[in-house]
């Protein structure tokens, strides 16, 4: 895999000329990634019908959850895997939830600079994309992300995702503390990945989460350490270099690991190539 940044300028044509420098105009299986600010990522339940009725029987149920009107909405569905028991014949659902104009825009902005986009992917299935790399047969997957918009825990077994949590904390936050809020900063997000944990071993018995990944940093806060020192599951750090095969010379530095984290993830999916 290569990868590169061209800065992109409020003008018509600079998403072109940029991904004219980075050899990525004219890719016919494009990938983009939406920011979290720009969609729903909702749970809910699916109503029991058949599956060629599901998408529209969800469509009127999303009506009640999603804070916009959901007729000027798109959205796709992902099952959440062994939501369903004997109990109960009802499936649990993701559904990502996005307006269309934004869609529409984001998509002719691509097709003008001939860059075909063929996926529109989300932090949350990026971030399961690269968890699924380390995933060890008949074992699940936590992986736990800090970026400038937040904290994202995912948890995954078999390359599906099961559970996904934001957190209220920054990389920032976590960068910035002072030696004497620390530990009370890191006290907390142990409790949250704790309760995480305690949750999704509660709805899914048959998962077996043996290790916690924590995604890049921007610089090494110590969270790592202190995640290993206060956790009963295994913890590691991700090193994408370990698992993603990169062109030579082009490996990127723990900075650009940190920053383009969930690109790489959008990028990974079915070889599409992500801006």
């Amino acid at each position: 895999m290569s990868f590169g940044e061209k800065p992109i300028e409020q003008r018509a044509d600079s998403l072109s000329a940029a991904l004219k420098g980075l050899g990525m105009r004219g890719v016919k299986n494009g990938a983009i990634l939406l920011a979290p600010g720009e969609y729903q990522f909702l749970v809910a339940d699916a109503p029991d019908v058949q599956e060629a009725e599901l998408k529209l029987a969800m469509k009127w149920r999303l009506k009640e959850i999603v804070d916009f009107p959901v007729e000027e909405a798109s959205f796709d569905l992902l099952t959440i895997p062994g939501s369903s028991g004997p109990a109960s014949r009802s499936r649990t659902m993701f559904a990502v939830v996005a307006k269309n104009e934004l869609l529409r825009r984001r998509v002719a902005e691509f097709d003008e600079a001939r860059y075909g986009v063929t996926v529109i992917d989300i932090p949350e299935t990026a971030q399961r994309n690269i968890a699924a790399l380390y995933e060890e047969q008949g074992r699940g997957v936590g992986l736990l992300y800090f970026d400038a918009t937040g904290g994202l825990m995912t948890v995954s077994f078999s390359g599906e995702l099961f559970h996904a949590r934001r957190f209220d904390i920054t990389q920032a936050d976590i960068a910035g503390v002072s030696d004497l809020g620390r530990e009370e900063l890191f006290g907390r997000i142990v409790l949250e990945v704790q309760r995480t944990l305690d949750n999704v071993e509660r709805q899914f018995s048959s998962v077996t989460l043996t290790k916690i990944l924590v995604g890049p940093e921007a610089e090494d806060t110590g969270l790592v350490a202190f995640l290993q020192a206060n956790l009963a599951v295994a913890v590691e750090a991700v090193s994408l270099e370990s698992v993603i095969e990169f062109d030579r010379g082009k490996v990127p530095g723990k900075h650009e690991q940190w920053r383009f984290f969930h690109l790489f993830g959008c990028a990974i999916r079915n070889g599409a190539a992500a801006p």
